[in-house]
């Protein structure tokens, strides 16, 4: 099979460095006060997903839900096997990364991001997707009592198809990253439909990582992990929070408890004529930082 890549560079300026330490004391003045102004470009490779990516995919999955009783290998099984939509982010191979690989072990086959679809009306028989449907039907019942027999009606209705859309990436890599590889998924899916497959959506439901954290007057506040999903939020048709503070793994969101910030998930459910609403709205929040 012809291997998909996509090239996208990243030009992070005005970087700052911190806890910076000078041990010399004799440092001429000329190094100490060395140009902190610089531009730095980091260069990230999107492809389709591969059988060699399945650890990495399965780590970004397991990001979103944690403890919950849902079958992410066979949800990572089911994305490589639709690899005809769909990118996974990673750092290009240098012959440099063969220098530290008995030291730091294969780097290179990281994935860094994860944007894709899975129909979860057309695999409804998934174990994974039964899965997963049963415990959101059960969150929005115990969280959002009122919204239920709507959720339920919109996610199991055969005649109007509802994709999972997955947007994952790790918290330190910036939202810009989020956009080529939206707009890869929607010609994707295009081209699908063309074919006559099944991915031609009436709606969209995401997962989004979401943390509460109290403000100065004791208020609450939602903030999203990843910053561009709050556009998803404000044009979603349906949602619902459910607290996961008590189904983290050590190390997986430790540092939110740390900073006070208690862990969530915010289900969204918008039309998917909006899809390409909200990536514009993402571009034009982009272009104004």
């Amino acid at each position: 099979m012809t291997s998909k890549k996509k090239k996208v560079d990243e030009e992070m300026e005005d970087v700052e460095e911190e806890d910076v330490e000078v041990s010399d004391d004799d440092d001429d003045d000329s190094d100490s006060e060395e140009q902190m102004d610089e531009e730095v470009q980091i260069d990230f490779e999107a492809r389709i997903p591969e059988d060699s990516d399945a650890n990495g995919i399965r780590t970004l999955l397991q990001q979103v839900f944690l403890k919950a009783h849902v079958n992410v290998t066979e949800l990572t099984d089911t994305i490589i096997s639709q690899n005809y939509v769909g990118s996974v982010m990673k750092q290009p191979y240098t012959p440099e990364d063969d220098d530290d690989e008995d030291d730091m072990g294969d780097s290179t086959d990281s994935v860094l991001a994860l944007t894709t679809v899975v129909n979860l009306t057309e695999r409804k028989e998934l174990e994974c997707v039964k899965q997963m449907k049963t415990m959101l039907q059960d969150k929005c019942r115990a969280c959002a009592a009122d919204k239920a027999d709507t959720f339920a009606k919109l996610l199991n209705d055969p005649d109007k198809h509802m994709g999972y859309l997955i947007s994952e990436r790790f918290l330190n890599l910036p939202p810009n990253l989020a956009v080529p590889m939206f707009e890869s998924l929607l010609k994707e899916m295009e081209k699908a439909r063309g074919k006559k497959m099944a991915y031609g959506f009436s709606h969209y439901l995401m997962v989004c990582k979401t943390f509460e954290l109290k403000t100065a007057h004791n208020q609450k506040q939602m903030f999203f992990s990843n910053s561009e999903e709050e556009l998803f939020h404000d044009d979603s048709d349906f949602g619902f929070n459910y607290s996961v503070e008590h189904e983290r793994d050590e190390g997986v969101e430790k540092w939110s408890s740390e900073d006070g910030m208690k862990p969530y998930r915010t289900v969204l459910v918008f039309s998917a004529g909006k899809l390409e609403t909200v990536l514009e709205k993402i571009k034009h929040e982009l272009n104004k930082t």
